[in-house]
């Protein structure tokens, strides 16, 4: 650590004491671009000149965060100097051609991943720069200080008019194809004029017609979708069925699944932790172990008991099998070894099992669209949604987002678990409120009352029908009584407050209707 002043009014920002503080040789200059965001949890947020971005960490404990912070620095500053020795002589760049300057810009995005500054799309462009539309290019020979906005126009028109290699049904090429050409080419001159400042503006920004990627319509499932999806996984071997779950359960990324490893389980606190992805090389056919798409993406979500327990489960299956499980293995692996097989497998065994239920063909990543459409849907902490699916942005949700933390977060479980690990779709806090009398939603109320009668319920017969059901929970919860002789005393609020901590002692118990219990 740097030697420097440690002064009070800097380290009033953190929780650690003066004292303390110059006890561990703690200066200003170690506490700069830090921030302290939580028990024991530290923020570093550093911008990045050039890059356009900022690079961002969050670590437990002040001092590994400050000795982070200065790796972090060398990086960046590695990066500067790269920049700088780019742009230090702008004469020699000056008979640079546009196929030229392609290769410098891939070296010099090749050198951000390297350096674990910025995510980009690398290997995506790398495969479309050796597409027809770009080697085809008639600027390509071209000086970049000589490209116009006409040349500029002229290859937008001939993606336009570019015909497509197979049939189609519109005998055209789709728009979504012409997009990515387009988007490499824009990205290349932004390098040109912001990195080796070449030129003062981007002869693409003023074309007309510029080509627009439209997002294919997305499938959901539906409500009934997932009860349906769900009590079908579960006769599916234990690696798939604890795949499904998760995925569904947390809305995660395929490669974020991917990426878990037994030590990012948090028993005590019910969470996972997401800090890595793995994806396959487009160039390679490797699989690679990366850095999360955006900061906001390294996150700690709440998952059920239920899908930790499918975990434990999937575990011991491993382990009965004979290998030998260490916490910091990957938990989805091959069946023959712990070693990480390509996605397309899970991708494949999705659509198979997706077929057989009698669905047309959909990707499997509408569980996380369906996970987010139901996440979203009736009123919900719209910022711990965002948290949870790891978006950045936030046009990505919508709307205004209130203060989220992992409470906020256990909410969104907790609506999961009520509708798809709960048959009656109700919370304890609501069940005993049903058997007083106070439940105020006289809708959810009847609903609730006809799952447990299996049959309809209407006002002639609700006096009785209540009751019926209210013996049978008072049986099934004997807490419901106790707390039934100070019902008097408590207030909404604290009933639900109350009952959140009965929650793990009864969520196993099963509530059967009565008359399906009766028939059997």
């Amino acid at each position: 650590m740097k030697a420097n002043k440690l002064s009070k009014e800097v380290i009033k920002r953190f929780s650690i004491s003066y004292n303390e503080a110059k006890a561990y040789g703690i200066t200003d200059e170690d506490l700069k671009y830090i921030s302290e965001i939580g028990p024991n949890k530290f923020r570093i947020s550093i911008r990045v000149k050039g890059a356009n971005d900022r690079q961002t960490k969050v670590v437990n404990n002040l001092l590994d965060a400050i000795n982070k912070k200065y790796d972090m620095l060398k990086n960046i500053n590695k990066h500067q100097e790269y920049i700088s020795k780019q742009s230090q002589d702008i004469k020699s760049y000056l008979n640079l051609t546009v196929e030229d300057g392609l290769k410098l810009f891939f070296e010099y995005r090749k050198t951000l991943i390297d350096k674990k500054i910025v995510v980009t799309t690398y290997e995506k462009d790398v495969m479309i720069s050796k597409s027809r539309f770009i080697t085809e290019c008639k600027f390509l020979k071209k000086k970049v200080i000589n490209v116009t906005t006409e040349d500029a126009q002229e290859f937008v028109d001939d993606l336009f008019n570019a015909e497509p290699l197979r049939e189609t049904k519109s005998g055209k090429m789709s728009e979504n194809s012409l997009f990515n050409p387009y988007e490499l080419m824009h990205k290349l001159f932004e390098y040109f004029k912001d990195v080796l400042k070449l030129i003062e503006k981007n002869p693409l920004d003023d074309v007309d017609r510029k080509p627009v990627y439209t997002p294919k319509d997305r499938n959901y499932l539906a409500t009934v979708d997932i009860h349906y999806v769900l009590n079908e996984i579960d006769k599916k071997n234990i690696r798939f069925k604890t795949l499904i779950n998760l995925y569904l359960e947390t809305g995660l990324r395929m490669e974020e699944i991917l990426a878990l490893k037994f030590s990012d389980i948090n028993r005590l606190r019910g969470t996972i932790k997401i800090v890595r992805a793995v994806v396959k090389s487009r160039l390679t056919g490797e699989l690679i172990v990366k850095d999360l798409k955006t900061k906001s993406s390294e996150r700690e979500i709440s998952v059920s008991t239920y899908t930790l327990d499918l975990i434990d489960c999937y575990r011991s299956f491993k382990e009965n099998s004979g290998m030998l499980v260490c916490e910091d293995d990957y938990i989805f692996t091959a069946w023959e070894e712990n070693e990480m097989i390509t996605p397309s497998r899970y991708t494949y065994e999705w659509r198979m099992f997706i077929r057989s239920l009698g669905y047309e063909d959909l990707p499997l990543r509408v569980l996380r669209h369906s996970a987010a459409t139901f996440m979203l849907s009736g009123e919900t902490n719209l910022k711990a949604v965002k948290k949870r699916f790891g978006w950045s942005k936030d046009s990505t949700v919508w709307g205004i987002y209130n203060q989220s933390n992992l409470e906020e977060d256990k909410k969104l479980l907790d609506k999961f678990e009520a509708e798809f690990r709960n048959t009656l779709g109700a919370t304890y806090s609501e069940l005993y409120c049903l058997c007083m009398n106070r439940l105020n939603n006289a809708r959810k109320q009847i609903n609730i009352m006809e799952k447990i009668l299996n049959k309809s319920v209407d006002k002639s017969n609700m006096e009785n029908d209540l009751k019926t059901c209210t013996e049978y929970l008072f049986e099934l919860f004997p807490v419901f009584n106790k707390i039934s002789k100070i019902d008097v005393d408590l207030d909404d609020e604290e009933i639900e407050a109350m009952f959140v901590g009965f929650k793990p002692i009864y969520k196993k118990i099963k509530i059967e209707p009565l008359n399906r219990m009766s028939n059997s």
